[in-house]
């Protein structure tokens, strides 16, 4: 009997690419927030986050990205991320925990 494993692994891309640069001031822009189902703990800290943004920093606007299932093709996923891109100046997309 032979088992094959699989690695889950994602390949890096061949290049790094450089950061970009920081953002000067938050206030007057537009903060995107990626949030997932699967990871309870950062939706709570994304939307404390949310609230603090425009109260503390002043960002204008905070949109709320959740990728939602997975299921559908590369170019369907490319879309929704592009859209997310394109309606902000700066994004969280997650923790370095």
């Amino acid at each position: 009997m032979t088992i094959r494993v699989l690695d889950p692994t994602a390949r890096g891309p061949a290049a790094d690419l450089p950061l970009a640069a920081p953002v000067a001031a938050l206030a007057g822009r537009v903060l995107g927030l990626r949030v997932d189902d699967t990871w309870q703990s950062f939706g709570h800290f994304a939307e404390r986050l949310r609230e603090q943004a425009r109260q503390r920093w002043g960002v204008r606007d905070v949109v709320v990205f959740d990728p939602g299932t997975r299921n559908g093709t590369t170019e369907e996923e490319r879309r929704k991320v592009e859209g997310f891109v394109r309606a902000i100046d700066m994004a969280v997309v997650g923790l370095g925990t």
